[in-house]
Formats: structure tokens, sequence, C-alpha cells
């Protein structure tokens, strides 16, 4: 690329490889978790309450608390879903007496 390109005359153009894994987020934040960037559209006010309430630095970190904090209900909902299915706890040490029907 001579004669007014980006490279001095005489240099000698060899391939360039970017670094795709580069991420604008501190490793410290995303560590392993595989996070990425999502664009969503959310109502402000919303945010800022919620922000509010979890006392987060970011609206990024408030969603991602909301979230895991979500993901574990729907954890504890699933296991009370199968012990209802099991049709409930068995009291091996007989300390509750039987239910009255």
């Amino acid at each position: 690329m001579n004669g007014g390109g980006v490279f001095p005359i005489g240099y000698r153009y060899s391939s360039i490889v970017y670094n795709c894994i580069k991420s604008y987020t501190p490793e410290e934040i995303v560590g392993k978790a595989g996070m990425t960037r999502t664009n969503l559209l959310l109502e402000v006010e919303k945010v800022r309450r919620l922000r509010k309430a979890l006392r987060s630095r970011s609206n990024s970190e408030a969603v991602r608390l909301i979230i895991d904090e979500r993901l574990a209900v729907e954890m504890g909902l699933q296991a009370l879903r199968s012990l209802r299915k099991t049709k409930g706890l068995i009291d091996i040490f007989n300390r509750v007496p039987a239910k009255k029907a």
C-alpha cells in the first residue's frame, strides 16, 4: 500500500489478526461465567427502582442479580414440584403425628 496509504513506503504488509476474544468488561467481573453484551429494552424507572432496591453499582449488576435470584427461585419451585410428586417427605423418626383426614 504505497502512495498515500496507511503504511509507509517500503513497509511489508503482513496479515493482521485481531483478538476476537477481547472484551470491554473487566476480567475480574466476567470471570469464567461466559458473559456477553446484550442489548435490552428496559423501562428506565423500573431499572432505577431495582438498582436502588438492590443497592447495585450499575444497571448491569442489578439485572444480573435479579436473574440469579429468579433462577434460584425456579430451582426451589422445581424441587417443591418434585417433592409434591413423591407425595411428601417420609418421617423415618416418627416425630410428626399422622395427618388427620
